[in-house]
């Protein structure tokens, strides 16, 4: 079994050689072991692991899910053309995957090539036990959630009888990601109360809750502000509460007024630079523009001011929050010596600040691995660099 502290170790210094571009998608798709290490880096990061690996000390561990978003849609692509390749539609393979991903030691390319051409089994490449990441995510939840349609019904077929696969579920339930699926089993007449329990263990569970009452109340102006403050609310969540509100007319005064209570909390104030209103934005960035972790929400900021009142309030913003105009950000600088907010316009949307089709539970921070098929997602990724189609 890996340790917490070899887990961390690892998981900073492969996002820190994909970043640096150290490392390409399909050399980690390749080498990296177990597999669950770069299985857990397809899903999302959502606003609990960002909280919880945030003040880590390996290098790597801080990135925001926009920061790394490019390099996720880069693995999963990879990931993708192996499993079309060559697991295909067949459910006997996909449950092989399943049963096994969680114990597996090798890497996700190993995993599939187990699968695809079965042979005698490496004992170097079993751990015996499905190894429990801290805040991380089951490789068989992950693998799951990539299926075509059916394989997860399939699946759930078989916890109607077999123990082993119960476990799984229980296992995955306990982890994540959380599969729409999964949880309504879990309520149904064959769920169990080792399900129920792994379930409610799961502190993505709460919040899962709170995304589907914002999506189904997106037009309530008072539930929204409601979800906003409460208890468990993550950056994501709350950035939709914004945009949604927006659309229904906008945050009542009340709400306005609850915010002078949050003066200079940047878990509380940062997402509201999603919003519209340019003069909202402005005093949202006067107080917590040093304080945010990442910098998509910071240029969607400075590109609602500069779009509406110029560049000028964004050149003194910058300045504020660096202290001088040698650390200021390049796209300010630039606008500064043209006179042009066009740098600050294309920083931004270099940045976007979402991830996820808007109006899914993606959208609003969920930690869900879009599903299959990837046609569109391969076709994507490879025309910035070939994808391998086959590693074997």
């Amino acid at each position: 079994m890996t340790d917490a502290s070899t887990h961390f170790r690892e998981r900073g210094a492969l996002i820190t050689a994909l970043t640096a571009g150290e490392l390409t998608a399909a050399d980690a798709v390749a080498r990296t072991r177990p597999a669950v290490e770069l299985l857990g880096l397809l899903v999302p990061i959502d606003g609990l692991t960002e909280g919880y690996l945030g003040g880590r000390a390996h290098r790597g561990l801080d990135v925001t899910r926009h920061d790394f978003e490019p390099w996720r849609r880069r693995l999963l692509a990879e990931v993708a053309v192996l499993l079309e390749r060559w697991v295909g539609d067949d459910t006997d393979a996909w449950l092989a995957l399943a049963a096994r991903a969680g114990a597996y030691r090798g890497s996700v390319a190993e995993l599939i090539d187990s699968v695809a051409r079965p042979g005698p089994a490496d004992p170097a490449l079993w751990a015996g036990r499905a190894p429990r990441w801290p805040r991380g995510v089951d490789a068989s939840a992950v693998l799951l959630a990539m299926a075509p349609p059916g394989i997860v019904e399939a699946f759930l077929d078989t916890c109607d009888t077999d123990e082993a696969a119960q476990g799984i579920l229980v296992r995955m339930l306990d982890r994540g990601p959380l599969h729409p699926k999964f949880v309504d089993y879990v309520f149904g007449p064959l769920g169990t109360d080792a399900m129920s329990d792994a379930l409610l263990r799961n502190p993505a569970y709460e919040i899962a809750v709170l995304r589907q009452s914002v999506l189904r109340d997106r037009t309530d102006i008072g539930a929204l502000e409601q979800a906003y403050f409460a208890q468990g609310a993550d950056r994501e969540l709350r950035m939709a509460c914004v945009r949604l509100a927006e659309a229904a007319g906008g945050f009542r005064l009340r709400f306005l007024s609850r915010l002078e209570s949050h003066d200079e909390d940047a878990e509380v104030l940062g997402p509201l630079l999603v919003s519209r209103d340019p003069q909202l934005v402005h005093w949202v960035l006067r107080r917590v523009n040093d304080k945010m972790r990442g910098s998509a929400l910071r240029w969607a900021g400075y590109a609602t001011v500069a779009g509406t009142a110029g560049p000028e309030p964004v050149w003194a913003l910058e300045q504020e929050r660096t202290g001088s105009l040698a650390r200021m950000a390049g796209p300010v600088r630039e606008s500064m010596s043209t006179g042009s907010v066009a740098p600050i316009l294309a920083a931004a949307e270099e940045l976007p600040v979402t991830v996820g089709s808007g109006g899914s539970e993606i959208e609003l921070g969920a930690p869900l691995i879009e599903p299959w098929p990837y046609t569109e997602l391969i076709r994507e990724c490879a025309a910035g660099e070939r994808l391998s189609p086959s590693v074997f």
